[in-house]
């Protein structure tokens, strides 16, 4: 459901734009530039800096790919972790705390004409939520440093919830100006993001199905590449700046071993978000217990100084619903550390000191008030050397961890069969 046209495209287009010498250049002289920061000068941001850069030049480059497309259409772009499909593989294209649970879907439109969007869902392999949104700009320029969150908030936003849904799991919605269906997104002339994603609680869930189709007579020109590497080397420099210093805006700019109050999130993705920042001693570990609140989708993901996660088929950087092992009372308990302490909710700083971490509660039951000040219980750095630190939290032996990792790559590969 994926692997459309335009997808094969976009990705065929991004691996030849790759082998450029003069994008090589401008990644060279950005590298310089971010090595001399305070990020890049420590021990961790040294050693993820490369893959940063790497990760937000292929963003930027697939949202401009996007842009230049004959017809509009939806792409699969963000995931940190690389893509073995289609015959060849995809590094990471990340921006910044990329969730492995989502399915990041992506289109850029024109606010003055007519689209609708087709879909339907798998009934027994439904995702958790799905979110759709529209919003002003196409992608590739951030927003300014000051910009209030209200000027960000999406024109239109809505989930699973408003949609029409057929007995076959079909539905359709409709873009534009003006109103045309019961289930509408109203526009408003200039570039705009039409974006989705799919939040799986499991990765056995699947993400819809969707298609993008204009309603209006829209002119077309042939796809060029060229222009697409030219519109590249003028933007990745804004670009990748704007997302490598955002970690010193993100949630007042998080240092140290902290974790911030729960914020909500507004829009279709309605619910809480709880960041971490951590710089671990060797042998320490931070510990967290979180209340799942009865969310439908809930998961806490590790990523590096610049917050670009590892990749997830690899190494345990992210829990799920599915994936964590809940306490007697019905809460979670998370470790996060650099070496592995036999606790099944372990999550994997990858040998890295110092880095982030997100908590999301998404699609809560809206007849089910949340305050947010329950949803951590308990955070705390610890020493692996205490015995009783981590006594009666739910364990497994090596041989289930290497089984644990198994079936992790198994289930990444498997979201979207």
């Amino acid at each position: 459901m994926l692997a459309t046209p335009s997808q094969v495209l976009a990705e065929e287009s991004l691996l030849e734009l790759l082998d450029d010498l003069k994008l090589k250049n401008v990644q060279a002289e950005l590298r310089a530039e971010l090595a001399s920061t305070l990020r890049g000068q420590t021990k961790s941001g040294a050693a993820t800096l490369d893959e940063a850069i790497s990760q937000w030049t292929n963003s930027l480059a697939m949202a401009e790919i996007g842009n230049f497309l004959p017809v509009p259409a939806q792409l699969w772009v963000t995931d940190d972790t690389p893509r073995e499909w289609l015959g060849h593989t995809l590094p990471g294209v990340g921006t910044s705390g990329d969730n492995p649970d989502a399915i990041y879907r992506t289109a850029f439109i024109e606010g003055d004409r007519r689209y609708e969007v087709v879909g339907q869902f798998e009934a027994a392999r439904r995702p958790a939520q799905v979110n759709i949104e529209l919003h002003r700009g196409n992608k590739v320029n951030p927003p300014p440093m000051n910009q209030k969150m209200s000027d960000l908030m999406p024109l239109a936003s809505i989930t699973e919830r408003n949609l029409q849904i057929a007995p076959d799991g079909s539905f359709r919605i409709t873009i534009g100006p003006d109103i045309e269906s019961p289930v509408h997104l109203r526009s408003v002339p200039g570039r705009l993001t039409f974006a989705s994603r799919d939040m799986l609680s499991d990765w056995e869930q699947r993400p819809i199905w969707m298609e993008l189709r204009p309603l209006d007579d829209t002119p077309t020109k042939p796809f060029d590449l060229e222009e697409v590497k030219q519109a590249v080397y003028r933007d990745l420099p804004p670009y990748l700046l704007f997302w490598a210093k955002f970690p010193d805006l993100w949630f007042g700019g998080l240092k140290g071993n902290k974790i911030s109050s729960p914020q909500g999130r507004a829009g279709s993705m309605a619910g809480f978000t709880v960041a971490l920042s951590w710089d671990l001693e060797p042998g320490q570990a931070i510990v967290v217990t979180t209340d799942p609140a009865r969310a439908a989708y809930t998961g806490f993901q590790a990523m590096d100084p610049w917050m670009i996660g590892a990749d997830a088929k690899k190494s345990q950087v992210s829990l799920n619903l599915a994936q964590t092992a809940p306490n007697p009372d019905g809460t979670f308990t998370f470790v996060l550390s650099r070496e592995d302490p036999g606790v099944a909710n372990w999550l994997d700083t990858t040998g890295l000191d110092e880095g982030f971490g997100l908590i999301r509660w998404q699609a809560v039951p809206p007849d089910s008030p949340v305050d947010p000040a329950t949803l951590v219980r308990d955070f705390r750095v610890v020493s692996l050397a205490d015995g009783d630190a981590l006594r009666d939290l739910p364990r497994v032996t090596p041989e289930q961890r290497t089984a644990q990792l198994a079936a992790r790559a198994e289930g990444y590969n498997n979201r979207t069969l």
